[in-house]
């Protein structure tokens, strides 16, 4: 309980630290002025693109869980990743575990399987996040001159040198050194296990929940339908470039800097490494990575660029705050109709 609370505080922590830089030279003034601009026909598709973007994402998770014959709701599913952003709103990290709980107590699935799968569904997001960041700093910035302002000298150089062979080598020993400490201390365990009864059930206990995590973990092999899974994923990560996009209207950086697609998977991309910091629904850590990729890649007035951060991000946890409940209240509906049915 007391580690939960640490990890709330730090999480609140980085997103006012985040936050503070972000709108620290923005006048109020400024604000206000470029939020009077504002057009808003935008925000109906965005909503549709925003909610379907997040039933896609159960849809692909749909394609993880399912083995032979087994089947689940399409719902729950989308009401448990729904409940999972909830969460991360208010401890980072926990709406994954929340997800998995609450799919797992209504499809009668092993809950530790489902985080599995889960953490899978996290690593192949981050594989293509990884190839468009390689897209972005490779095609789109070559310049190290440009991207130094936004990352700082210190991180170029460290990046410079993971991706140098020495790098990736030290990266390579020190993983397989990782692993042989687990080894040595499993088989401590093991010995031990045979004079203490409790270590050796303890030792049943992980090694079981270690192995359904595995199940989870490495589902993909299960997955029938892998062109519908890639189509899945590659139409979640549309939708995101294109809930970059579509803002852009609201603000005319479409004709004022020309910002379009391309722009968009760039600044989606860089959000989506600020989302990935220990920041309370990306609070803090969005606007602040949003607003300076859009000021140093893009020349985007600092204001314009927190207006839209703040923008686009309010909308988006208003979407999670108000759909959820409703989508939770249906799924409890449904589940109770087709329990009355049978």
């Amino acid at each position: 309980m007391i580690k939960k609370y640490i990890r709330f505080l730090i999480g609140i922590l980085i997103a006012l630290l985040f936050l503070w830089l972000a709108v620290k030279d923005i006048s109020f003034s400024d604000f206000r002025l470029t939020m009077n601009k504002l057009t808003y026909y935008w925000l109906i598709p965005y909503v549709v693109i925003s909610l379907l973007s997040h039933y896609l994402r159960a849809e692909r998770w749909k394609q993880l869980i399912e083995q032979e014959g087994m089947k689940t709701s399409r719902w729950t599913l989308f009401s448990g990743v729904m409940l999972g952003y909830l969460v991360n709103y208010a401890v980072p990290r926990l709406g994954e575990v929340s997800r998995s709980v609450y799919v797992g107590n209504r499809e009668r699935i092993s809950r530790t399987k489902l985080v599995g799968t889960v953490v899978l569904e996290r690593v192949m997001d981050l594989a293509v996040m990884f190839v468009l960041v390689l897209f972005v700093f490779i095609y789109l910035f070559t310049d190290y001159s440009v991207i130094v302002p936004i990352l700082g000298a210190e991180t170029v150089r460290w990046l410079q040198a993971v991706w140098s062979l020495d790098g990736i080598l030290v990266i390579g020993l020190l993983l397989l050194s990782i692993l042989v400490v687990l080894f040595l201390i499993y088989q401590l365990l093991r010995i031990a296990g045979r004079w203490l009864p409790a270590v050796f059930r303890l030792l049943q206990l992980a090694a079981e929940l270690s192995k359904k995590f595995a199940q989870g973990l490495i589902s993909f092999r299960d997955v029938k339908n892998w062109p519908l899974f890639i189509i899945l994923t590659t139409a979640i990560w549309f939708c995101y470039v294109l809930m970059t996009y579509i803002p852009f209207t609201a603000f005319d950086m479409h004709s004022e800097f020309g910002l379009g697609m391309q722009e968009a998977l760039v600044i989606t991309v860089v959000s989506a490494l600020g989302v990935s910091l220990p920041s309370p629904g990306g609070i803090g850590t969005y606007h602040w990575f949003v607003s300076r990729s859009l000021l140093f890649f893009f020349a985007v007035p600092e204001v314009i660029g927190v207006t839209y951060a703040i923008v686009t991000h309010l909308i988006m946890m208003i979407i999670i705050l108000v759909a959820t409940p409703v989508i939770l209240v249906v799924n409890k509906a449904m589940e109770r109709r087709n329990i009355e049915s049978k």
